[in-house]
């Protein structure tokens, strides 16, 4: 997961703006609550408009999980589930959200539909869900304050939330390091880890193929390494280029890159890691 800036969005989809804001003053302005349904159902092309926009914003990229679904099209995800929410059966979902482009998230089928993983036996998927953290307080109109929710899932556009997700060299995510005597990171990423499937062994799968090519990669640069920075006039090409591949890996453009970057840092005592591909 990589920090998505929706504001770096805005002027890509402000042509979609007007039949978004159409769309929801027709939900809005229906009272019942089932033809309102109806509404938000009808109009599904309005919010899907925007996965182009949202897709190059994080290089086809799922916002959740960082992988790419070339045989499939990314879901528009509700942040806010606008029909329902799992975890409150009578909560009529954030019907007034549901055509408001920052309350979405470009999610791959995976971590958005709720699916059982092989071996588990409970359903993971974003789906309807949303949970919060025992701190919030649930929003059920539009008078009330979204500030107080306080989600439990983790949320690509919240700056503070992918800093406190790492990832095992066995490609499974954990609590950062720097985050793990805080008890709102830990319940996030508990939350998050089958609420958007990120331990779907897929996902897990490339990031374990992801850090053996790190490993790899570090291994080559060793052996051609210099003893120090005054020997890089005589540093060769293998060595160049293993710094290359490593810098590839981490590069935003690349899939599971927020992994990638973990893992080439734990590498960071090789001098020329520390001092060099970490600069780059």
């Amino acid at each position: 997961m990589r920090f998505i800036d929706l504001e770096a969005i805005l002027p890509k989809i402000r042509n979609l703006l007007a039949d978004l804001q159409v769309a929801q003053d027709a939900a809005l302005a229906e009272p019942n609550a089932k033809r309102r349904a109806l509404i938000i159902d009808a109009n599904q092309q309005r919010w899907t408009a925007l996965r182009q926009a949202f897709e190059e914003a994080s290089f086809d990229k799922c916002w959740y999980t960082e992988c790419r679904s070339p045989g499939a099209d990314n879901d528009i995800d509700h942040f806010r589930p606008k029909a329902k929410v799992r975890e409150d059966r009578a909560h009529p979902g954030y019907y007034w959200l549901a055509f408001d482009w920052k309350n979405m998230r470009l999610s791959c089928q995976r971590a958005n539909r709720p699916r059982i993983a092989p071996g588990a036996r409970v359903a993971g998927g974003k789906s309807t869900h949303f949970p919060l953290l025992a701190t919030g307080v649930r929003a059920r109109t539009p008078c009330d304050d979204l500030t107080l929710e306080h989600p439990a899932l983790l949320d690509p556009t919240e700056p503070g939330d992918p800093i406190v997700l790492t990832f095992r060299p066995n490609g499974e995510i954990d609590v950062s390091p720097d985050f793990r005597g805080n008890a709102v990171a830990v319940a996030k990423v508990e939350a998050s880890r089958l609420g958007l499937h990120l331990n779907w062994p897929k996902f897990v799968e490339g990031r374990l193929t992801l850090y053996n090519l790190v490993e790899r990669a570090v291994e080559r640069g060793r052996r051609e390494a210099p003893v120090s920075f005054e020997g890089w006039p005589m540093a060769n090409d293998a060595f160049k280029d293993a710094i290359r591949d490593l810098k590839a890996y981490m590069d935003p453009r690349a899939e599971y890159s927020a992994a990638a970057k973990v893992y080439v840092e734990s590498f960071r005592n090789v001098w020329w890691i520390n001092d060099v591909v970490l600069r780059l």
